[in-house]
């Protein structure tokens, strides 16, 4: 028996009998094709969810209208030439002993105007996104358009052989909008008080049951909160949740936001794990149709305890299971230390500013995305001549490269100088509010020792030392180094630090504190420091600071270093460090900050490639991966890796 007995029950959600309370939330991918056709790339990701345990697939958005379009590789169900393609989905995912659905959708007031050729719709004419688009207001022909749209969609969802669909009202898009006092400002029968704003929800239902029948599945998804002045709360959602039961919805599915606060639906490590889980508690209290949850549901003693408090029915995990695909089944078997964490980074599944073609991807995992190239995760191809195999450096680069070459097969040794293994990642889990990413490190460190890698600290690596062992193969995984103020004009007495000496606890800080560089590691720094009472300024030579931040996180970094009253100086490129302070040159001239208690450097890496470098004129096999080959950021470090691992 599970020892999660409530996550790992069976449930149902209406017609629809599912074998646990663990469902895929619905994410987009961009692995539809440009004809926003199925493609065996997403098959593969969702057969992979299957078989790793998951109750239930809910397909990504899923668009019922070509005016519905948010993007050029959206998924779509508009025409009945999408039914094969939806077929092959739906037939792979029951071969592998899954259940699946398709979220129907249509983007309104978020459609994409590039990609649909024409303004947006939506019930009102209000400007939507950081560009304040005006989309036009929908005609109740045009209304009744959409609904039809919707009932086409579901049948085609069924007779592709879907077990149901989840019909999007949420995240700002077209049914969200509709119930949203904010969004829905009408005067006619699809607007007004919160019945009316329910009307389009109810005859799409209709729509659904004419074609479909009341024996499909079907349920919805809704934006409990759309943390907008004027928009919907939890007390308004309290409010029209009951008539979308009466409408005939099977389940309900408690999210948050709309396009303008999408933060918070898909929150970083910021915020707190399960943060909305007590949304879906607050609407369940008002329905008798099952509720699921979501929201940064990692562990599974929360899902299980979500389930058996009674807040929720079901739960949706949505980044965890691009972290694994294993999560359910590794929960279920009581191996939960194995499974692979999601930490909130968002890098690859909400900032995708890293990953090819804009695909979802995992800074975690690198097999997600892959699933259809390297269905034999996760051990990859097993190696037909084991070879010897050297790793110099136990970051998270060079630990992933030693896991998947042990796995097929190799002998691997991992050298480390340190006395611990994580590397870099070690001080990226430092600043405050990023914890959780040093379950990557243990991860990496628990599955080495299950792969059977032979790990050795405190080991300087020298090229006498390596050509003593004599390795098959060589892989430098080094990381970077710290710029040091190489580059910056030292006077007689100028003093300083670095933000990595700081993250270490390594050197005492003085107040007033000068950080100069604005990058990921000074504003983290400057929140660190701020968070610990002192007083704090960043001068920073671009337009803005943490640029290459995942955007989600960065816009709490930014409100945290807002709140705890840090001094942002951007347009300030310092030119030199004496006794008396720093001198910058500003866009007004030149401008000095005297009498600094500490000056923090935060201006960058070097690939710490020396080792490398000395290494090229043997004629040993030396592959150069992570930051050693060139500092960027941990996704590609991990990626880098598996992939080395992998070609052996």
């Amino acid at each position: 028996m599970s020892k999660y007995q409530a996550l790992f029950s069976p449930g149902s959600i209406g017609p629809l009998a599912l074998p646990n309370r663990v469902v895929l939330a619905p994410m987009g991918s961009n692995f539809p094709d440009a004809e926003h056709k199925v493609t065996d790339q997403l098959i593969a990701f969702h057969v992979a969810r299957a078989k790793g345990g998951m109750g239930l697939n809910i397909v990504e958005h899923t668009t019922v209208h070509p005016w519905g379009r948010t993007g050029p590789r959206m998924l779509g169900i508009w025409d009945d030439e999408m039914i094969p393609g939806m077929t092959k989905l739906a037939d792979a995912v029951h071969e592998a002993g899954g259940r699946i659905a398709v979220q129907l959708q249509h983007g309104g007031r978020q459609a994409n105007e590039e990609v649909i050729g024409r303004k947006p719709l939506a019930p009102s004419a209000i400007p939507a996104g950081r560009d304040r688009r005006m989309p036009e207001k929908m005609t109740v022909d045009e209304i009744r358009e959409t609904i039809e749209a919707f009932g086409e969609g579901a049948r085609r969802a069924q007779e592709a052989g879907m077990d149901g669909v989840e019909v999007h009202m949420a995240h700002g898009y077209l049914g969200c909008s509709f119930l949203s006092p904010l969004l829905n400002r009408r005067d006619d029968e699809y607007g007004g008080d919160t019945s009316c704003r329910v009307r389009f929800a109810q005859e799409l239902r209709e729509a659904i049951v004419e074609r479909c029948g009341e024996e499909f599945a079907c349920w919805c998804r809704i934006s409990a909160d759309e943390f907008m002045e004027g928009g919907t709360t939890v007390e308004e959602a309290r409010q029209f949740a009951p008539l979308l039961e009466m409408a005939g919805y099977d389940a309900i599915h408690v999210s948050v936001c709309i396009g303008e606060t999408a933060c918070y639906a898909s929150a970083p490590y910021y915020v707190e794990q399960g943060h909305l889980l007590d949304y879906a508690a607050s609407v369940k209290e008002v329905i008798g149709v099952p509720v699921i949850g979501v929201g940064r549901i990692v562990e599974p003693e929360m899902a299980d305890e979500a389930i058996a408090s009674g807040k929720c029915d079901f739960v949706a995990i949505g980044r965890a299971s691009l972290a694994d695909a294993e999560w359910p089944k590794k929960a279920d078997e009581d191996r939960p230390s194995q499974i692979i964490r999601c930490f909130g980074c968002n890098l690859g599944c909400s900032d995708r500013s890293y990953s090819e073609d804009g695909e979802v991807a995992c800074t975690a995992n690198p097999w997600t995305s892959r699933e259809a190239e390297w269905s034999d995760y996760p051990t990859g191809p097993r190696a037909k001549s084991p070879q010897q195999v050297l790793v110099v450096g136990a970051g998270p680069a060079g630990m992933q490269a030693a896991i998947v070459a042990s796995r097929r097969g190799h002998e691997v040794t991992v050298w480390e100088r340190g006395e611990d293994v994580g590397g870099q990642f070690v001080l990226a889990a430092t600043p405050p509010s990023k914890s959780e990413l040093a379950s990557l490190v243990r991860w990496q460190l628990d599955e080495m020792d299950r792969a059977g890698v032979k790990l050795e600290l405190d080991r300087e690596a020298t090229v006498d030392d390596i050509l003593d062992v004599d390795p098959d193969h060589t892989i430098i995984a080094t990381g970077a180094r710290e710029l040091r103020g190489e580059s910056l004009p030292f006077g007689a007495g100028g003093r300083h630090v670095t933000a990595w000496e700081v993250l270490r606890g390594e050197v005492e800080v003085q107040d007033p504190v000068y950080i100069i560089g604005g990058d990921q590691t000074g504003a983290e720094t400057a929140h660190l420091l701020a968070e610990a009472g002192h007083r704090v300024s960043i001068l920073e030579r671009s337009t803005g600071i943490a640029l290459g931040v995942a955007s989600a996180p960065r816009r709490f970094l930014l409100e945290r270093l807002e709140d705890l009253r840090v001094q942002v100086h951007v347009v300030h490129e310092v030119m030199g460090l004496d006794a008396e302070g720093i001198r910058c040159e500003t866009s007004a001239g030149t401008k000095r900050f005297n009498d600094p208690g500490t000056v923090v450097l935060a201006i960058g890496r070097r690939a710490e490639d020396k080792l490398a470098a000395d290494l090229e004129d043997t004629l040993l096999k030396v592959t150069v991966i992570g930051d050693a080959k060139s500092p960027r950021h941990a996704q590609a470090a991990v990626h880098e890796g598996a992939l080395v691992g992998r070609e052996i």
